[in-house]
């Protein structure tokens, strides 16, 4: 019989290290797919079918086309979304979330949505087993409903100032035409005048 011990360190064989590798993989694979699904419910939460048919009802089609630029930039205009909840500021974009707990660049997380992936500002990833991450993981979720009034009133005022900035375009119009007239009257009265 072959022992495996006398060829391993710490008497674990290597059939023992192979067995021990892929539990590890299972587990860490596990995990992965537990915090996909956590922060895809993170994000539905947040992006709810009221929010992104907000987000898709305004027609900013006419300051996209002008540019040429595509949907992305109306994002970039509205994104990203802060919210303050105590001394805690959170930086919503639409594929990640940022976390200032204080001004320490180790107080500063950054949770992206695809995978669920929590990494500190120091880079330290945390995974779903670590203490960290169901802290930072509960104050997002605390947040949630003013991430969503947040969102609304984002858009609100961007639509004001949208309709603002299209009115003042359109008056604009409207007082250029009225200065011509009002030139060529004036021009022509005066032309009058230095006639008689």
């Amino acid at each position: 019989m072959i022992d495996n011990k006398s060829n391993s360190p710490k008497g674990i064989g290597p059939f023992n290290k192979l067995f021990n590798s892929i539990d590890n993989l299972l587990i860490e694979e596990r995990e992965q797919r537990l915090k996909i699904k956590l922060s895809k419910e993170i994000k539905n939460s947040i992006f709810t079918d009221e929010i992104v048919m907000k987000l898709n009802e305004n027609d900013f089609s006419g300051l996209i086309h002008e540019e040429g630029n595509n949907i992305v930039t109306l994002f970039s205009s509205i994104f990203p979304i802060f919210v303050k909840k105590g001394d805690v500021i959170f930086r919503l974009y639409k594929h990640k979330l940022e976390v200032n707990l204080s001004d320490e660049m180790s107080d500063r997380y950054i949770y992206i949505f695809s995978d669920g992936r929590l990494t500190s500002g120091l880079f330290q990833c945390f995974t779903l087993s670590d203490d960290e991450y169901v802290y930072g993981i509960k104050r997002i979720i605390d947040t949630i409903p003013l991430f969503k009034t947040a969102i609304i009133n984002t858009l609100e005022n961007f639509k004001k100032n949208i309709d603002m900035h299209n009115n003042k375009i359109e008056n604009l119009k409207n007082i250029k035409l009225l200065a011509e007239k009002n030139y060529n009257e004036l021009l022509s009265y005066l032309l009058k005048s230095k006639e008689n």
